[in-house]
């Protein structure tokens, strides 16, 4: 038996973003006994037995146990809960999911049931078919060559190259089946960047809605883990023109191989990050700082990437409540002589795992050290400089930063001259934009 699940486009909400802060346990023990009630009428792929006890409710035979935490909703008296139901995974070393839930109805219980039907369609159907390495319930397996999609094998891998990956179904508000086709293909990138910022774990979840923009096309907004990635694209490719209103989500869940390298590499680089971002005020030369973890053992390219790229991600989260239009790429000058451009910031994991830890490190440490961290970039002295000539902070926002140039280290002074030339033909081709054009009709 398929489970169904439909939405009341009067209703229901969508999430905005990160809001947090604790509410009732009651509430919790609530959802888990909706949770179990519509797991047991559903059986069928999702059955086996269950047990609640208090603030857990274990499923699927005891092979995953669930806890929820509320969280602090603007809208709660009007039947608006904002929840997280963390899944634990017993058959992998107790990984936790955590699924960041909104629920909407006329009180708060029917806003919490809401919430039970939202998980059991998009988050309970991939985690069966992870823990079974089958597709069920409307989940179907990503990336699979030669996959048949009508058996839930699907040959797209929704921006999840190379990883195993379940993709839950959509669930959708305010948008028609003929409007929803071109959108919900798995050739489309529903879940790009998602492995690309993911902590240093074997297995994740990932959330995506997709929105209508309007005139300005389709929004997504990409969380990882609860709300400890959180990214949104303004222009998102949806193929076809989008409603007034209206939006999808899905959930898919991901795991690196076992004994990744890349899980390897990102603790180390998050150690690198944190170890950077504490000494920095204690150092008048950066070089020095880069010298002394170098000689701790730690590796030299990662401290590099940290202290080009990181300090980016650390600049970017002091200065875009000012509005300002940062380019989304960075220029990459090759230690082997390739320029890279228009490498996409958000899938070096140096720049997005730095976004996460700044929060963190802004809870650590004093406000000036921080402050100083964030202003040590070439976008942020270029804000400054721009400040220092007159330049208002309400006037930020009309300011547009060209895609800064990162080398490896090593490289040669050629290669950097070649990666200056592509970055001047950037600025060049944008002043020639912004000239008024000549009419045909006059000669000079």
């Amino acid at each position: 038996m398929r489970f169904v699940f439909k939405i009341d486009s009067s209703d229901s909400k969508i999430d905005s973003g990160p809001v947090m802060g604790t509410k009732s346990m009651s509430d919790t023990a609530r959802l888990l006994e909706l949770i179990e009630d519509r797991i047991v009428a559903h059986g069928g792929e999702l059955g086996g037995w269950t047990r609640l006890d208090a603030e857990e409710l274990q499923l699927f035979d005891g092979r995953v146990t669930l806890r929820a935490e509320m969280h602090e909703s603007p809208s709660v008296e009007k039947g608006v809960v904002h929840v997280h139901v963390l899944t634990k995974l017993h058959e992998f070393e107790d990984e936790i999911l955590d699924a960041c839930m909104m629920g909407a109805d006329n009180d708060l219980d029917q806003a919490l049931a809401d919430v039970a039907s939202k998980w059991i369609m998009g988050v309970a159907g991939p985690i069966k078919s992870f823990i079974d390495g089958n597709p069920v319930c409307l989940t179907c397996q990503a990336g699979v060559v030669g996959g048949d999609a009508s058996k839930g094998f699907s040959p797209g891998d929704y921006g999840l190259t190379g990883l195993r990956a379940y993709v839950g179904p959509v669930f959708a508000q305010g948008v028609t089946d003929k409007q929803s086709g071109g959108v919900i293909e798995s050739s489309r990138p529903w879940f790009r960047y998602a492995a690309e910022s993911a902590a240093p774990r074997r297995i994740h979840l990932a959330k995506v809605s997709v929105l209508s923009n309007k005139k300005n096309g389709w929004k997504r907004t990409l969380e990882v883990d609860g709300h400890e990635v959180f990214h949104v694209d303004e222009d998102w490719p949806g193929g076809i023109a989008p409603p007034e209103f209206g939006y999808f989500t899905r959930f898919a869940i991901f795991e690196f191989p076992r004994n990744s390298k890349e899980i390897q590499r990102r603790a180390e680089l998050e150690k690198v990050i944190v170890r950077f971002a504490e000494r920095f005020s204690a150092h008048e030369n950066v070089n020095r700082l880069e010298e002394e973890m170098v000689g701790e053992g730690f590796d030299a390219d990662l401290v590099h990437e940290v202290e080009s790229l990181s300090t980016l991600a650390f600049g970017r989260i002091f200065f875009e409540q000012y509005g300002l239009e940062y380019s989304s790429t960075v220029i990459r000058a090759r230690r082997d002589g390739r320029i890279e451009t228009d490498v996409p910031l958000m899938t070096i994991p140096a720049y997005t795992r730095a976004r996460v830890l700044a929060v963190q490190l802004r809870s650590r440490m004093s406000e000036d050290d921080f402050r100083a961290l964030c202003l040590y970039n070439a976008e942020s002295n270029a804000i400054l400089k721009a400040m220092e000539a007159g330049c208002e902070l309400s006037q930020l926002h009309r300011m547009k930063l060209f895609p800064v140039i990162s080398p490896d280290l090593g490289v040669t002074e050629q290669t950097m001259d070649r990666a200056f030339e592509v970055l001047n033909h950037l600025v060049e081709q944008s002043r020639d934009a912004r000239k008024p054009k000549k009419p045909w009709w006059k000669f000079w």
